[in-house]
């Protein structure tokens, strides 16, 4: 595993630094490249979960730090530039992600943000053994109206440019690296999953995975379908960068109907 990594790294470092017009420079790398360079060669799992754990991590750390509802912009801003820049570490030893097919992915992720309201709000409607829903929403006290909150200056402005560009640009690179580029490899083959192709579906790693997302996700039911889809829509393109592309278009358009309509209940 480690003797793969270093000689592909080995490789990819000659041919880049062959090139004169290349903006990178391998020949003498820092102190901090050389470490990562060796934790990855150990563990080449690590660059896939470290930019997602970092997001859940510093998003409890975020809710310790600044708790009640003051302290959402800064517990927002803290998770999202702290896993950007975890991402920024590991991003050139993720593999190649792949075309875009961006009308597809414009296309599917607004389907997929109508999909999510639609299906919760008809889900959250139904009655279960005396329960409106198996696992309810926050309560509309508990609800964050940004507005209410920040009221109509620069401060509301700034939180939505880091809310909804953190959703639409970290999330999605930080979750499709994990899950479909990691977890659903993993299933396959734990002890090899670095040389598990991109896309390749078993029963196994679809089921699991699609599970699996109603650990991450408070509206468990829609998230259960969207993965799904999303892991079917994954072996169709075998592209993390059309998922990634998808997952953006997915939270901006369900976030900016949030702010729209002001229905905090998918403010998430």
């Amino acid at each position: 595993m480690g003797q793969d990594f270093r000689t592909t790294t080995s490789a990819f470092m000659i041919a880049s630094t062959s090139d004169p017009a290349s903006p990178r420079e391998y020949t003498s790398p820092g102190p901090l490249r050389r470490r990562l360079d060796a934790w990855v060669a150990r563990s080449p799992d690590v660059a896939y979960l470290a930019p997602f754990m970092s997001f859940l991590l510093l998003m409890a750390l975020g809710n310790w730090l600044f708790p009640g509802k003051e302290g959402v912009p800064w517990s927002y801003a803290l998770r999202t530039f702290g896993a950007l820049a975890v991402a920024l570490a590991f991003w050139r030893y993720w593999p190649p992600l792949g075309r875009m097919h961006l009308l597809p992915a414009v296309i599917l992720g607004l389907l997929t943000a109508a999909m999510w309201v639609l299906v919760h709000k008809w889900f959250a409607a139904q009655s279960w053994y005396g329960y409106t829903q198996l696992w309810p929403d926050a309560k509309p006290e508990d609800h964050y109206d940004c507005f209410a909150q920040l009221g109509s200056g620069w401060a509301l402005w700034l939180f939505l440019v880091v809310r909804i560009g953190g959703a639409s640009i970290v999330v999605p690179i930080v979750e499709e690296i994990f899950w479909r580029g990691w977890v659903l490899r993993v299933l396959v083959d734990y002890w090899k999953w670095e040389r598990v192709p991109l896309g390749i579906y078993t029963l196994r790693s679809f089921v699991i995975c699609s599970l699996a997302s109603a650990l991450e996700h408070p509206m468990w039911e829609v998230g259960i379908l969207c993965w799904a889809a999303w892991n079917l829509l994954f072996y169709w393109k075998k592209s993390l960068l059309f998922m990634i592309v998808m997952h953006g278009v997915t939270n901006f358009a369900l976030y900016a109907y949030v702010v729209y309509a002001r229905d905090w209940v998918f403010w998430s």
